[in-house]
């Protein structure tokens, strides 16, 4: 016995689906249970570092407000007054206002130098020299400050003397207003730094002050992180931000010195911030995994326990059904099983569809033979005759519904889905018109219209009238599709339905006449016709629309110049009728084109244009816009659905004679060399090719299936001349009909394929 590979058996498939159901649970779950919780922590993280930078603002502010008071009480000293105001350099009270500064200095350590500056006198009582003469001082920039500005009063400043750096506060005598005695204080600034910051700062971390102009006061002197801090808070406006250097990352908190105008800056590497939260996801994903390494053994085991008897069955299974590709197809347990019962009622349904597609095929071929043909042959009237209810009707009706803007419908929806729409419309109107005691025949010939054959009574041309005008409102709000429908008179039996066609769907058609107007009677076609101008009398068009399917809007526009030539001279009424009837032929031989889907009606348009000048303008840009509409490129797709379309036309048109290259380009609104060109392109063979043997295939098909004679065949397969067709189906087959028939009658029958499949396996 040949053992399955692992991947095969249901008990293993089932575990790999609830393991991967499990874990696309879990992971999500963990995922989302870890950024919350770094999302939390980064939040507690955040606001006890903007507390921390909110002490450190309020014990700066308390320390700078107690190095200001003490210059306060140093000043307001009676022996230092004593001095500012001495006139006679008393040496007893220089040296009273000396003992009096040491002794201040002794009170605050973090003052670590003093002056006492008396410009009256240009004397400088130096903390650590003495008293000494203006031009003996050693901190002359301090001296050159107080003496050319005037000092903000009672504001911190960095100064530097001798290569180290303090911060600086002078104290005038008199606020705000010039003065002559002046107090400075420098402060130490490591010692400040270091009662405000503690011990150490570690390397991940950076506490700063920088004033109001994002210059260091205290901390630590890093230039490329100061202006990124000063930068970031200026564009954020922020209490809390992120800043980024090269190799670095940055959380900063900050907080205010409402006395001095100055920023505490308290910023943490993100590594920091980070890594306790790393290491508890860390923990979470390895016990994570380890759960559902234990659920997964788990799984395995129960699905092994209770679904290894299937594995059994389908073993079973396989030694009693013949399966196809039994030996080499690596199917699952459950599929050997499905397929067991999917095997019958796949036959059962495909016995199903064979049927309903034979039925269908028959009905559109021998609906289209009448129709085409003109008179029902044999096989065709056998049908009608049994299976539809026309026969035994007393008058025939014939009506066309086509579909407006039918190039906006064909860029709208695919090929596909085109044909859903129709066949919809089919089945909406053979409904719609069943409940009026009539019966109803639709068939879709290809292209823009459904055709449908209508028996009733002779008198009941009104009723089926109002039946149609449903039909049109029910296709409308069901599928959103616009249609002009056009009806024929009563006919009998015997009528030639072809010519009726043909003229029922030119009447659909007079819609460029009144644009409003969307039902049609074959009385509204007499009217029409009894206003047209004699043949005489009536202008060219033929060889206009000729020029413009082959794409020369030059010679189009030469030839519509010199039709128009006739009626400058009309008067206004005969102009104006020949100006409708030449549009009118015109336009209706592109009726599908998207050039002329604005246009309502032509009465609309005459009257529109107050001059015969500006009408013929406006004729010229749309024969342009026709000529250049016929060879407009289209895309892969595109092209591929046009000819989808143009082989589904000439299938549906094989029976017909008449069936031509110009013809196809007609029905498309398109140039015969453009459609020439695109059916190569896409089917690799020529149009008149792909017709030929397409006729050939049916005439192959009905020699196997029917007992028709070998003209009749032909004549229902669209060849004219008897020796045209014995001379191509030689061509095709090396055989005559008579010899194909005797050959293939007995074998083939159960075998034909439908002809057009060996086309699309091509396509």
């Amino acid at each position: 016995m040949r053992i399955k590979p692992i991947l095969q058996k249901t008990y293993f498939r089932t575990f790999l689906l609830l393991t991967t159901v499990l874990i696309c649970s879990i992971i999500p779950f963990v995922y989302l249970l870890s950024a919350e919780f770094a999302k939390y922590t980064m939040l507690e993280v955040r606001s006890s570092s903007q507390n921390e930078v909110n002490n450190l603002a309020s014990k700066a502010e308390m320390i700078l407000g107690n190095l200001k008071a003490n210059g306060l009480s140093m000043y307001a000293d009676q022996n230092i007054q004593n001095w500012f105001f001495n006139t006679s350099n008393d040496p007893l009270i220089n040296h009273a206002a000396l003992v009096a500064q040491s002794n201040f200095m002794s009170t605050e350590p973090l003052i670590q130098r003093s002056y006492l500056i008396n410009l009256k006198l240009d004397l400088v009582v130096d903390s650590k020299v003495g008293i000494v003469r203006n031009e003996s001082f050693a901190d002359q920039s301090m001296l050159k400050r107080v003496e050319s500005s005037h000092p903000q009063y009672l504001r911190f400043f960095n100064h530097s003397l001798d290569g180290s750096d303090s911060l600086a506060l002078i104290l005038p005598a008199t606020p705000k207003k010039p003065s002559d005695f002046y107090l400075v204080l420098l402060v130490d600034k490591p010692l400040l730094s270091k009662l405000l910051f503690g011990q150490t700062v570690s390397s991940e971390q950076d506490i700063r002050i920088l004033d109001e102009h994002g210059q260091l006061l205290l901390g630590v002197s890093n230039p490329a992180l100061s202006g990124q801090l000063y930068q970031a808070s200026r564009e954020q406006q922020d209490s809390d931000f992120q800043v980024r250097l090269p190799h670095q990352r940055w959380f900063v908190n900050t907080a205010k010195l409402t006395t001095e105008n100055w920023s505490v800056y308290y910023s943490n590497e993100y590594h920091i911030l980070t890594r306790h939260i790393s290491l508890f996801q860390q923990k979470l994903i390895t016990y994570t995994l380890l759960l559902l390494a234990l659920l997964s053994l788990l799984f395995f085991w129960s699905s092994r326990r209770s679904l290894r008897s299937i594995t059994f069955l389908s073993e079973k299974l396989k030694g009693k059904v013949a399966f196809a590709n039994a030996t080499s197809d690596a199917r699952p347990d459950i599929q050997w099983i499905n397929d067991g019962i999917d095997m019958l009622l796949n036959n059962v349904e495909q016995l199903h569809a064979s049927m309903r597609n034979q039925s269908e095929l028959v009905r559109t071929e021998l609906l289209a033979q009448w129709m085409l043909h003109g008179t029902p042959g044999t096989k065709s009237y056998e049908y009608i005759q049994t299976k539809t209810k026309l026969a035994s009707c007393e008058a025939l009706f014939l009506a066309v519904l086509r579909i407006e803007a039918y190039t906006v419908f064909c860029e709208r929806y695919d090929f596909p889905s085109r044909k859903l729409i129709k066949y919809a419309i089919r089945n909406i109107s053979e409904e719609v018109i069943g409940t009026g005691s009539y019966a109803a025949e639709g068939l879709d010939m290809g292209g823009d219209h459904i055709i449908l054959v209508v028996g009733g009574h002779a008198s009941g041309g009104l009723r089926l009238q109002r039946l149609l005008e449903e039909t049109q409102n029910q296709v409308a709000r069901i599928l959103n599709v616009d249609t002009t429908t056009a009806v024929s008179n009563a006919y009998d039996f015997g009528a030639n339905i072809r010519n009726i066609y043909d003229h029922i769907y030119e009447l659909t058609k007079l819609r460029f006449l009144n644009g409003e107007k969307q039902f049609f009677l074959e009385s509204d076609y007499e009217e029409f016709m009894a206003g047209y101008p004699s043949a005489s009398e009536a202008l060219e068009t033929a060889e206009i629309i000729k020029s413009i399917r082959r794409g020369r809007p030059e010679t189009a526009l030469a030839l519509l110049r010199q039709q128009m030539k006739h009626v400058h001279e009309l008067p206004y009424r005969d102009c104006k009728l020949n100006l409708t009837y030449f549009t009118y032929d015109l336009l209706k031989n592109f009726n599908k084109s998207s050039v002329l889907h604005e246009i309502s009606s032509i009465h609309h348009l005459l009257e529109r244009h107050s001059t015969l000048s500006e009408y013929q303008a406006w004729l010229e840009s749309i024969v342009t816009m026709l000529a250049s509409e016929t060879e407009v490129p289209k895309s892969s797709s595109r092209k591929e659905e046009i000819v989808l379309e143009i082989k589904e036309y000439v299938d549906n048109h094989l029976q017909d004679a008449q069936l031509s290259i110009e013809q196809v380009a007609d029905n498309f609104s398109f140039s015969v060399s453009y459609i020439r060109q695109l059916f190569k392109e896409i089917m690799n063979v020529s149009l008149s090719e792909y017709i030929l043997q397409e006729r050939i295939e049916r005439v192959k098909e009905k020699l196997i299936s029917s007992q028709l004679s070998v003209l009749e065949i032909a004549d229902q397969c669209g060849f004219i001349s008897k020796g045209h067709f014995f001379a191509a189906f030689k061509k095709f087959t090396n055989l005559t009909p008579k010899q194909y028939r005797e050959i293939h009658g007995d074998s083939a029958v159960k075998d034909i394929v439908p002809p057009s499949l060996s086309w699309r396996s091509g396509s």
